[in-house]
C-alpha cells in the first residue's frame, strides 16, 4: 500500500525591517534620517492646517508646499529597494524549507495611514518611525509536501520554519498572522 502525499499551504502575514546598514550600503541614505526629516515637515504642515490626524504619505504627492517632493522621491527609492530586498531574501531563504514560496504582496509601511494623532505626546517621534521606509509588510503563501492526513500542527510547524529560515537577514521580523488554507 502506497503512502499518499498532499500539498499543504499556509498563508502568512509578516512585517520585516531591513537593516539600515544594508540600505545605506545599497542606496546611500539612512531610512531613519529621511523618516525624521519627512515627519518634521508633515507635523509642521498638519499643525499649521489644524488637522487632527496625519495623512498617508501619498496624500503629500499633490502638496509640494507641505513636503519637499525630492524627499518623497528618496523615500520611494528606499521603499522600492527594501521591498525588493525583502522579497528576494525571503524567496531565496525559504525556498530551502518549502516546496513553493509565493509572495502575494510587499508594501512599505511608510505608505500606510499613521496610527498616531498630532495631539498625543511623542507623536513626531512615532511619525518619524512610521515614515522611515525600511519596514515592509508582506503576505506569503508557503506550501509543503506532507503525508496525507498528517495535518495536526502543520500551521505551527510552518510558522516555526518561516521564523527559523527567514529571520536572519532582518533587523526585525514579526509574524502577524497565519491561516492553514484548505485543499484546492
Amino acid at each position: 500500500m502506497s503512502t499518499k502525499i498532499e500539498i499543504v499551504t499556509v498563508a502568512a502575514s509578516l512585517t520585516v525591517t531591513v537593516p539600515e546598514t544594508v540600505v545605506e550600503q545599497n542606496v546611500g541614505y539612512l531610512p531613519w534620517v529621511l523618516g525624521e526629516n519627512l515627519a518634521g515637515q508633515v507635523d509642521a504642515w498638519v499643525m499649521e492646517q489644524g488637522l487632527g490626524y496625519y495623512p498617508a504619505l501619498n496624500f503629500f504627492r499633490d502638496q509640494p508646499e507641505a513636503v519637499d517632493p525630492a524627499l518623497l522621491l528618496l523615500i520611494d527609492e528606499i521603499a522600492i529597494f527594501c521591498a525588493g530586498y525583502a522579497r528576494d531574501e525571503l524567496r531565496r531563504r525559504l525556498s530551502r524549507a518549502f516546496s513553493n514560496v509565493r509572495i502575494e504582496q510587499a508594501q512599505c509601511t511608510a505608505y500606510t495611514l499613521p496610527r498616531m494623532r498630532p495631539a498625543r505626546s511623542g507623536a513626531p517621534a512615532g511619525l518619524a518611525q512610521h515614515y522611515s521606509p525600511g519596514t515592509v509588510k508582506m503576505q506569503l503563501l508557503l506550501s509543503s509536501i506532507q503525508k496525507e492526513g498528517a495535518v495536526d500542527g502543520l500551521e505551527e510547524l510552518t510558522l516555526n520554519k518561516l521564523m527559523r529560515w527567514g529571520r536572519e537577514p532582518f533587523e526585525a521580523f514579526q509574524i502577524n498572522g497565519s491561516q492553514l488554507l484548505p485543499d484546492g
